[in-house]
């Protein structure tokens, strides 16, 4: 195979290349237009926080909500240090 051959085989793959990428580009482009449903929400974290509004509450606030470990759970805390 001579030169230009191999040069045509390359642009050949480089087209389809290029192809290919453009068809997965339009796809990508066409769902970052779909909506998006937040089905549900769940929230467990420390500070009395029981819901989304009151985690944002605490962010919001700037509130310290961490506390200490709860004793009735059988850890073993010191382990953990």
């Amino acid at each position: 195979m001579d030169n230009e051959e191999k040069l045509l085989q390359y642009l050949k793959r480089a087209t389809a290349d290029l192809r290919e990428a453009r068809r997965r580009l339009r796809e990508n482009e066409q769902r970052a237009g779909e909506a998006i449903a937040i089905v549900g929400m769940a929230c467990r974290y420390p500070g009395g926080v029981t819901s989304p509004e009151g985690l944002w509450r605490v962010v919001r606030d700037g509130v310290d909500a961490i506390g200490e470990f709860p004793e009735d759970r059988y850890w073993d805390v010191e382990g953990l240090f």
